[in-house]
């Protein structure tokens, strides 16, 4: 009886996972920042406004610990909202389909930021938004990816495969979309 190796075997099957891992295409990096006034603000600006005391933070959508930014003697709070004064800030607005990696990183000094990929018809078109809340109601749109809730200064990496289409990358937490906090992503062919 002739013996036969079982070595062509235990290769072939070592080697095809292999071989099939590092066939697939390296993903498409995309670098976003999410930006709030607070991030543009040199360190220790105003430390010791009057009235305000160290760490003092003006509420949600205030800037921050510190601030001595004050316009014209009055605070800047909620009313800032529609001015853009928060961004998501992607490297590039564009990909080829395919695998994406977002490395997001929130440059805020004070306020909890996310990203979630939004896929739309269109990037102009009206989001639904429930002004109750202040947040896109997320169960009536198609969230592709999410980072969670990113703490100041911290970042998240997201991994998606897109198809070709319009795209919104946006903060969803209370007021930040509102406050300029979306920005359209186009994935072709």
């Amino acid at each position: 009886m002739k013996r036969r190796s079982l070595a062509p075997l235990i290769v072939g099957t070592t080697l095809l996972p292999a071989m099939q891992a590092t066939a697939q295409p390296a993903p498409t990096v995309v670098r976003v920042a999410l930006l709030d006034v607070s991030a543009l603000m040199p360190r220790g600006a105003g430390a010791d406004w009057p009235g305000q005391g160290p760490g003092w933070n003006g509420g949600m959508m205030g800037w921050g610990p510190g601030s001595r930014w004050r316009g014209g003697g009055r605070g800047f709070g909620p009313g800032m909202m529609g001015m853009g004064m928060m961004s998501v800030r992607p490297d590039h607005g564009d990909a080829k389909t395919g695998p994406l990696r977002f490395e997001v990183t929130n440059w805020s000094r004070s306020v909890l930021h996310e990203m979630l990929i939004v896929a739309v018809d269109h990037p102009d078109s009206p989001l639904p938004y429930d002004s109750g809340t202040g947040r896109v109601p997320e169960d009536q749109v198609r969230v592709l990816g999410d980072t969670g809730d990113m703490q100041p200064n911290a970042s998240a990496t997201v991994d998606v495969t897109l198809q070709p289409g319009a795209y919104l990358l946006l903060c969803n937490l209370p007021g930040h979309y509102a406050a300029g906090m979306v920005a359209p992503f186009m994935v072709t062919r």
